[in-house]
């Protein structure tokens, strides 16, 4: 079943953004009288097909990509008569307008999520210290069990992912300050000194590099729910069984049973477990499924318990408009500084994802809840965008980068030139889509 709905929630993300993205260009050409002969979502075999007036409209079996086939005499011949509705008899700022407009499509789409999202409300966790080791980072600059992180380099940190997009994005700083207020309701300003390249290891997380861990309530080790034909049920657990030890470790929390759980993949867990006021010992087996590491249990949550560490955003129309164009330039300028940190070689080739990866988040998210899966659809439509721009023959910021050419001589780039370009950014895409291919294989054979 997770995998079947990472399925089919890949697909609809990829369809929507390709979707958008595509009608972006398509638009703007139609309303700029420039002749569009096919517009197609998915590559290779065509599934269904229609046409409607001058377009012919193809739904296609691979549905990793699309394109918008204008007329152009670049591709083929064209009638005398048809000849200024051709793409490249139009002047150059008619072309980049074409081309830009996909890539401004996934802008405007995100902005447009993100306003849905901020207008009925997300909730949050409060940023607020929990264990810190010594020697950190964290604990060098005085970061304190208890403190909650109110803005770094004053900017308001209400919730961790708030605090995380501002970490980085001021992480080419020598240093941050950060706004903390302790749990004796004390304020202090804290100077918080990076000491080592965070990018060198982005999969450690924020906390873990500056050497604490985000606080939560504790929440017991009892079970709510065992899932049908999962480990759990296999080994006998069953609903509002508390689990005392796993491998002769005491249990205090859900959080430390799930530790033990995500580091015994495939292998035996001894547990004692209270049943009905009668001890029992179980074996468990962690099953890996779908880059995860599942017993199939759920916990039982008391009410309320997270009232107090939640933080809801939620705005009204106008303000959720301009909140989430913050968000998307956020998270725009996030991108581009992973993007130069990766060419600098400061973040490992390994941390590319490919399509894998982006239907298992698309599952997971999906799974959540209809906001975390419009968060995630805004997320990749952003970075899909600014994907898009970058100077890369065969993407649209490389036709872009060859008409500012154009521009700046007056006249179009040779046409061999062009061939040439394309080639080599072609053997780029291929490249980069067969190593993040490659990782998401290394991801799956790890668990």
């Amino acid at each position: 079943m997770d995998f079947l709905i990472a399925v089919i929630s890949f697909i609809l993300v990829i369809g929507i953004l390709v979707t958008i993205h595509e009608f972006g260009h398509f638009w703007v050409a139609k309303k700029l009288n420039i002749k569009v002969l096919r517009f197609s979502i998915g590559f290779g075999k065509i599934l269904k097909s229609w046409k409607i007036g001058e377009t012919t409209y193809t739904i296609c079996a691979l549905p990793l990509g699309g394109f918008v086939k204008m007329l152009d005499e670049a591709e083929g011949k064209v009638n005398e008569e048809e000849k200024h509705r051709a793409f490249n008899r139009q002047n150059v700022y008619k072309r980049i307008a074409v081309v830009i407009a996909g890539p401004l499509f996934n802008f405007i789409l995100a902005v447009i999520l993100y306003t849905i999202i901020f207008s009925v409300g997300v909730y949050g966790i409060k940023p607020i210290v929990g264990s810190v080791e010594t020697n950190s980072i964290a604990n060098k600059s005085g970061l304190e069990t208890g403190d909650q992180i109110l803005s770094v380099n004053n900017q308001k940190t209400p919730t961790i992912s708030e605090f995380s997009i501002k970490f980085i994005q001021e992480l080419d700083k020598n240093q941050l300050q950060l706004k903390t207020i302790s749990k004796n309701l004390e304020l202090k300003n804290i100077t918080l000194i990076p000491s080592e390249d965070f990018f060198k290891a982005l999969e450690q997380g924020i906390d873990e590099y500056l050497g604490f861990k985000f606080a939560l309530p504790k929440i017991e080790a009892i079970i709510d729910e065992v899932f049908p034909d999962s480990p759990a049920m296999l080994a006998g657990l069953k609903s509002k069984d508390t689990i005392l030890k796993a491998n002769n470790q005491n249990i205090n929390s859900w959080h430390e049973f799930v530790k033990i759980i995500q580091s015994n993949a495939n292998k035996e867990i001894l547990l004692t477990v209270m049943r009905d006021n009668s001890i029992l010992d179980l074996v468990l087996i962690p099953r890996n499924q779908n880059n995860s590491i599942k017993a199939g249990v759920s916990v039982m949550v008391p009410d309320n318990y997270l009232d107090d560490w939640k933080v809801l955003i939620k705005k009204d129309l106008i303000d959720s408009f301009f909140m989430a164009n913050s968000r998307v330039y956020q998270l725009a300028v996030l991108n581009l500084k992973i993007i130069k940190e990766m060419i600098l070689g400061k973040i490992p080739l390994n941390q590319i994802s490919g399509p894998i990866s982006i239907a298992n988040y698309a599952g997971q998210t999906a799974q959540t809840g209809i906001i975390s899966f419009l968060s995630f659809l805004a997320l990749v439509s952003t970075g899909l965008g600014l994907l898009n721009l970058l100077p890369i023959p065969m993407l649209d910021g490389g036709h872009l980068f060859l008409y500012l050419i154009e521009i700046v001589k007056g006249s179009k780039v040779n046409q061999k030139l062009q061939q040439t370009l394309t080639k080599i950014g072609f053997s780029i895409i291929v490249l980069l889509t067969a190593l993040a291919m490659y990782n998401d294989i290394l991801r799956l054979l790890s668990f």
